[in-house]
């Protein structure tokens, strides 16, 4: 049980950080237009699919729904800024690292408990 517990953090730290970070690169995204914009949009969404794919393997490692729950936020950020709802999806991301969060406290305190943090 801790084996997966202490994977399960890992990913959720990883996948947290990594979410921040997309919320980061958003803010310059809407700031930059015409070619620079869908320049940046292509890296943006190679981010965000390769965030995808790990929280598909965190997911399917530990099987905590909270991955995969971040997982399908991410197309639904996608959608968004493609069709320019910025605000909408910062407030997606947003909830994505409320997922990311849940995992990493729910593992954080089995880990806790075990007095291995």
């Amino acid at each position: 049980m801790m084996k997966k517990e202490i994977i399960g953090y890992q990913f959720a730290e990883r996948i947290k950080s990594a979410l921040i970070i997309g919320s980061k690169m958003l803010l310059v995204l809407e700031t930059l237009k015409e070619n620079e914009f869908e320049g940046a949009k292509k890296v943006m969404f190679a981010f965000f699919d390769a965030l995808y794919t790990e929280t598909a393997l965190a997911s399917n490692a530990t099987g905590m729904q909270e991955f995969a729950r971040g997982g399908e936020t991410l197309k639904s950020v996608k959608k968004m800024i493609e069709e320019g709802a910025f605000s909408e999806a910062h407030a997606t991301l947003g909830s994505a690292v409320s997922h990311a969060t849940t995992a990493c406290d729910r593992t954080m305190r089995a880990l806790m408990e075990e007095g291995l943090m």
